[in-house]
């Protein structure tokens, strides 16, 4: 009798302590923390150092903290985060335009939270003249890698396209002369030539594409999916009461006030 009472003691023993092992790499573990990617695109995600900030950071920690989630930054180069989003590495990812071959292993948050227009920069001073389309023709042009664009213009092999690896590249290319235009979002571009004092040498050209909209998205391989619809809830409200848009103009005016001039 003594030994069935300790045998069935131990049996009750291991399987709790099975429980609890188990339990603690269940998705449903793994669902406290929500891991965001990140890669620099001030002012949506601004990396000095070991500080992380800037728009989408501060929306997406907003909405992991009303999930009652623990919020993970995860640093990777864009065209990475996107590989990291259809395997699950990553539960979210934000600035994204929105494509069909994305929404096969991402869940695209409406609404939009921002929307902007895909602008063709030039120096001020040069014969490089966009005012239509087939003027593009003419021109090499820079762009951002792994970032779309118009899709007519992304499939249009005509163009003589160079594309660099950032926004930084992308207007040192143009500033060189080693490209005729640059082609990039208005709100992060505008943003960056403030910031480096560059507006007294590169304008916007009178072509461009409109419309581009912002939005997040989540991982379809991530337990995060299963809680869409309460977040897109969320960020309707962010959306509609002005929180957002509030992050947005308290980002922009804190950035471009403390950087010094670079000239």
């Amino acid at each position: 009798m003594i030994k069935r009472i300790l045998k069935t003691y131990c049996n009750v023993n291991v399987w709790f302590l099975w429980l609890l092992v188990s339990s603690a790499f269940s998705p449903v573990a793994q669902s406290k923390t929500l891991r965001f990617g990140v890669d620099p695109w001030p002012p949506f995600v601004i990396v000095e150092q070991t500080q992380i900030s800037g728009i989408d950071v501060d929306i997406v920690r907003h909405l992991a903290d009303a999930l009652n989630l623990d919020l993970e930054l995860v640093r990777c180069p864009f065209k990475r985060c996107l590989r990291m989003m259809e395997s699950g590495e990553l539960d979210i990812l934000g600035s994204l335009q929105k494509f069909k071959d994305r929404e096969v292993y991402m869940q695209y948050l409406e609404p939009s939270y921002y929307t902007a227009n895909k602008v063709f920069y030039t120096l001020k001073g040069s014969e490089v003249s966009i005012n239509a389309y087939q003027d593009l023709e003419r021109y090499i042009l820079g762009v951002t890698l792994g970032h779309k664009n118009d899709p007519q213009f992304d499939a249009d092999t005509r163009f003589t396209k160079f594309a660099a690896v950032d926004t930084d590249k992308l207007f040192s290319l143009l500033m060189k002369k080693r490209i005729d235009a640059a082609l990039s979002v208005d709100v992060r571009s505008d943003h960056y030539l403030k910031t480096h004092n560059l507006s007294q040498y590169i304008h916007k050209a009178s072509f461009y594409f409109k419309g581009t909209q912002g939005y997040l998205a989540v991982s379809r391989a991530s337990k995060l999916l299963e809680r869409h619809k309460e977040i897109e809830r969320m960020l309707a409200g962010m959306v509609s009461d002005g929180t957002i848009t509030s992050m947005i103009d308290a980002v922009v005016r804190e950035k471009v006030n403390k950087t010094p001039p670079t000239g």
